[in-house]
């Protein structure tokens, strides 16, 4: 009963703080219209790279990543894969893609945001953190959910 009285005690001293806590979009990730303009822009970056493509590689990429979708092929496999059939100049336009994508994003991010998520931990290094055309064409064509599946995977495998 004592411990109740406390809990009750303290959830009434705590109402007027947390009622006046500001859910700010910082705390729970981009607003919806920063998502809105985050999600065109990598629209936007999938298209021009596709658009890079020859018709013929375009539709090698494709069945490649069907065949990561569908779990046949693991995602080292399908980075190789796609490498291997990238020219240097596709090559060279994806990875302009990509940098020009993390440039857009910078820009939006509010100042007082801090860093994006994914880079919240960016003074760990990184194994391999060399951008690679394959790598990103893989993340801009995958299905998100199999991509998540393969990086959970991959980080359960890794030892602690």
């Amino acid at each position: 009963m004592r411990y109740t009285l406390f809990a009750l005690a303290l959830g009434l001293a705590l109402a007027p703080v947390m009622a006046s806590a500001d859910p700010s979009p910082g705390s729970g990730g981009p607003s919806p219209e920063l998502r809105a303009k985050f999600d065109q822009l990598r629209a936007d970056a999938k298209t021009n790279s596709l658009k890079a493509l020859s018709a013929d590689h375009q539709s090698k990429i494709q069945a490649i990543v069907g065949g990561f979708n569908a779990g046949s092929v693991t995602p080292t496999d399908a980075i190789a894969q796609i490498d291997a059939i990238l020219t240097p100049d596709e090559s060279k336009a994806i990875l302009d893609q990509s940098q020009k994508l993390r440039d857009a994003r910078k820009a939006l991010r509010p100042a007082d945001a801090g860093p994006p998520p994914e880079r919240a931990n960016a003074d760990k290094p990184k194994a391999d953190a060399t951008p690679d055309a394959g790598r990103i064409l893989l993340s801009f064509l995958a299905s998100p959910e199999k991509l998540r599946e393969a990086m959970r995977a991959m980080h359960e495998q890794k030892p602690q």
